[in-house]
């Protein structure tokens, strides 16, 4: 494969429910004009929602669903940059999911073949600091994983969080000298000239999951609705946490209310949508109890993905159509 230069390169982490989607799209929304960017989404689902979510960012979009990208030997990942690198975009932006442990992402990228094609610069990495009174973040190996790898310490959400919250943020990160930039935004607004500092964390210095490594993933690709269905639904279990994913006939219509006290009843860590309701077609994103939606299009199937620290008995939806 033959480019004229190396493509600039960042990844984008932190733990599910941070606001990495949201950052991406601000960042699309706020790059230079003449410039392509691209972006390799990996989501722990099988159903991948954000693809949809990005799908009208004008930035080149690939998806690799179902699992840690950076499992069975990364070939989910190498295929999916692989495709990206041939349309030779001036940034890639990869944002793994908020489960993904990130010592193996990082030696994919620093290995001797894409470092042929990738200049790696700066991670960066989101934390939302209402988690960081919660020993389940804290003690968790991704969570801790995701925080040595960084270049830039972000706390996101911070119009949602209290002065004490941000102060521990502070103290947190002290524990991590390796991020040279700390800072505090909200809604996702990284600065896009972040992206240009250098990358100066290398994956020897992360520590692997024993957990994380031992478990078995398989990089799916994303599916596709049988004819004549109304929608179909897929699971499965890794690192502690269920994903229960659909994928829905674009005609199928959600009654908005119960729609999302259904989500909001259910506290899961994650639910991510793009779905038909009475109110028009909404994306909806929720973290535990807070669910905020917007106006979207649908270019072909809706979809709908749950992220879930405990499993669920038959989940159905169908009582909440119109």
């Amino acid at each position: 494969m033959q480019i004229s230069k190396k493509i600039p390169t960042n990844l984008i982490t932190g733990f599910l429910g941070v606001g990495k989607t949201t950052a991406i799209q601000h960042l699309l929304k706020h790059k230079p004009e003449n410039e392509n960017w691209a972006v390799l989404v990996n989501e722990f689902g099988e159903i991948g929602v954000d693809g949809a979510l990005l799908q009208d960012s004008g930035a080149v979009i690939k998806q690799v669903p179902g699992g840690c990208m950076c499992c069975v030997q990364g070939v989910g990942m190498r295929v999916g940059l692989n495709e990206l690198i041939k349309q030779q975009p001036d940034r890639i932006l990869i944002e793994p999911t908020g489960l993904g442990h990130p010592k193996k992402i990082m030696e994919t990228l620093q290995d001797e073949i894409l470092s042929k094609y990738l200049d790696v610069r700066a991670t960066i990495t989101m934390v939302d600091p209402a988690c960081l009174a919660d020993p389940r973040y804290l003690e968790n190996e991704n969570f801790i994983a995701q925080a040595q790898i960084a270049d830039i310490l972000i706390a996101n959400k911070v119009e949602q969080a209290s002065q004490q919250q941000l102060d521990n943020f502070v103290e947190w990160s002290a524990q991590y000298p390796n991020a040279t930039q700390l800072a505090q935004i909200s809604y996702g607004q990284i600065a896009v000239e972040w992206l240009d500092k250098p990358a100066k964390t290398k994956a020897s210095a992360i520590v692997a999951s024993n957990q994380h490594l031992a478990a078995q993933h398989e990089v799916t690709e994303a599916l596709e609705l049988p004819e004549g269905e109304s929608w179909i639904m897929r699971s499965h279990f890794s690192d502690g946490y269920w994903s229960y994913g659909w994928l829905i006939n674009q005609n199928v219509e959600f009654e908005l209310t119960d729609l999302l006290d259904w989500i909001t009843d259910m506290k899961a860590q994650r639910v991510k949508a793009i779905v038909k309701t009475n109110k028009g077609i909404l994306k909806i994103n929720a973290v535990q109890d807070d669910v905020r939606f917007e106006p979207a299009r649908l270019q072909s199937t809706a979809k709908l993905e749950i992220v879930i620290n405990r499993p669920l008995d038959n989940p159905s939806f169908s009582t909440l159509l119109v």
